[in-house]
Formats: structure tokens, sequence, C-alpha cells
């Protein structure tokens, strides 16, 4: 068994800026409204011209390019995305034509929902460390407002766009600790995708609360999972192994689910209050929730802005359609 390491991150957004007050002029809706019940003041939308192949492109150039690596050192591309349009061939396969990639590559999407990213991190860790491939990209990105329904202000307000990547390679030391993946196949009604009328496009639905409970209860058993896999630990033990932990980059999807799983953490392990709260990233303020781009986007820009550096350990935690969850636990 092989150490995997993450060794470069990239990002990308698009230009235009969608705020509140932009929103409030489409739906029955007003900034107080939105801010209050998920924590988002504006998100980024895509050109007509973008897709989430393109955006995907432009953040794994910029991983390339922050990991010093060659394109050519590439041996497998992993994509998390939900909007590859037309459904196939693939988006990775379309990047990596686009990019010049080896052209033995293999390359492949995973479809998760939100969770994508960390399934396709998942899966290029399992690469590494079972020594078939010494280098993998992995992207998410995803183009949610070509789904989303700007007369529904319940879903409107929540999406936007954008695409992260990062750099696996084969290291000397321990880097990606492990991954837990889960699923709850029962509940897929919850949050899927609806033709209004029953034709055209299909639209972003939930049901709001019910997803809302499972993400949250999701998210805190996924980081006791993937810090305890057997789930044998104690509270001692289990609240000795979380503090150890620098930051949680969770999914960026609503304020409120971020702050309300912090919460629950900081109850299960008898925490003092706000210990949790302060170890979450939340990027959600400025730029939504953007599916399977928000994970890889929040680290990138966390690692520029000096929030996370080399050494720190670090959980990535996400839920989504299917409905599905996941964690990620990395030291950098």
């Amino acid at each position: 068994m092989y150490h995997a390491g993450i060794i470069g991150t990239g990002s990308y957004i698009p230009e235009r800026i969608l705020t509140n007050h932009h929103l409030k002029e489409m739906v029955d809706t007003s900034d107080k409204w939105i801010v209050e019940r998920t924590g988002i003041r504006e998100r980024r939308i895509a050109a007509e011209d973008e897709t989430n192949v393109t955006m995907g492109v432009k953040a794994l150039e910029r991983a390339i390019e922050n990991s010093g690596i060659h394109r050519e050192d590439i041996e497998s591309l992993v994509v998390g995305t939900n909007t590859t349009e037309p459904v196939w061939p693939s988006a990775g396969g379309h990047m990596a034509n686009i990019m010049g990639l080896r052209k033995d590559l293999p390359f492949f999407d995973v479809q998760a929902g939100c969770t994508g990213f960390n399934f396709a991190f998942s899966i290029g860790e399992m690469f590494i460390k079972g020594g078939q491939y010494r280098t993998v990209a992995v992207v998410g990105t995803d183009k949610l407002s070509a789904i989303t329904d700007y007369e529904d202000r319940n879903t409107c307000v929540l999406f936007g766009d954008g695409a992260g990547a990062v750099i696996l390679k084969r290291t000397p030391h321990e880097g990606i600790v492990r991954s837990h993946l889960g699923g709850n196949a029962k509940s897929r009604d919850l949050l899927l995708l609806l033709k209004k009328g029953g034709a055209g496009n299909g639209y972003i639905w939930m049901e709001g609360r019910k997803v809302y409970t499972f993400a949250r209860r999701a998210m805190v058993e996924s980081c006791f999972r993937v810090l305890d896999p057997s789930g044998t630990a104690g509270k001692k033990e289990l609240r000795a192994l979380f503090e150890q932990v620098t930051k949680i980059i969770p999914h960026q999807a609503n304020a409120r689910i971020i702050m309300g799983a912090a919460e629950e953490l900081e109850t299960r392990l008898e925490l003092p209050p706000g210990e949790a709260k302060n170890k979450m990233i939340v990027t959600i303020e400025q730029y939504g929730n953007n599916s399977t781009a928000s994970i890889p986007l929040a680290l990138d820009i966390s690692l520029r802005t000096g929030k996370i550096k080399k050494g720190d350990l670090v959980i990535m935690v996400g839920f989504g359609a299917g409905l599905t969850y996941a964690a990620n636990l990395v030291r950098l």
C-alpha cells in the first residue's frame, strides 16, 4: 500500500455575479429572507458559452500550474459532475481532449450529486494507494444555473456555478488518511430533477426540510466515521480525534446546515461552544451552492488565503442528491 497526497489545487468561478438584490427582481424574495435562511448574498453564474467542461479545464489548468507537474504526468482523470450536456460522452474525455492530455489517458465522470467530488477524490486516492497510478487529477465542476428554475424562490436563491480541482500524487508520507462514502437510496426522491409541466429540461426540486434533516445528520456521522472507521471509539476517544482536526471544509449547501452540523458535533462530543463552528470553512456567502465545485473551490481559496496550510489535518465532508454522503480525511 502506497501513500497519496494533494500536491496542488486550482479553481475557477465565472465573472457574472447574481446578487440577492437581482433575485428579488425575479421572484418574491428579499436579501434579508435569503441571508437568514441560507447565508448567501451572491453567487456566480456561467456565461452562455461556459459549461462544466470549460470551467473544469480552467480549474485543472490552475491546479497543474500550482502543483508544478507537467500535463503528461497525469495518468488518470476523474471528474465529479452532474451537469454534462449532452450526458455522454463524458466531461472527463472532453476535458482531456481540450487540454491535450496523454493520448492513452483513462478518464470518467462520477455522478453522486453534490458529493461527486468526495467520491471522485476517494477513487483517485484508491488508484494511488493501490499502486495503479502515481498521479491522478480530480475535478469537481458544475453549471447548476442550467438546471435551476428561476421562478422557484425556494431553490433559485441557492445555486451557482464553478469548478475546483486537485492533483493527487504518490507521496513518501501519509497525506490522504482515508475516506468514508455512504448513501441512502430510499430517500432518492427528496432531491431530484423534475420537468416543468412534464416537458422540457429538468430543474432542481427538493423537499427542503427533509433534506436539511438528512444533511445535518449525514455530515456529522461522516465526520465521525472518517475519524473512527470501525465505529468503536468511545466519546472521549472520538473527541480526542476530533480535536486533532484543524479545519472542516463542508459542502457549501446552506449556512444553516453547516452551523447546525457544527452545533450537533459540539453537543455529541461535549465540546466547548464554538469549537466545531470555528473549524468550519464557509465560502457560501460569496459563491452559493455550486455542487461538486464547492469543496475543492473552498479548499483552493483557503490555501491561497492562509486559512489552512501545509501540515493541517482537514476533513472534507459533503452530501448530495441520491441521497449520498461522504468525508475525506487529509493531512495537507
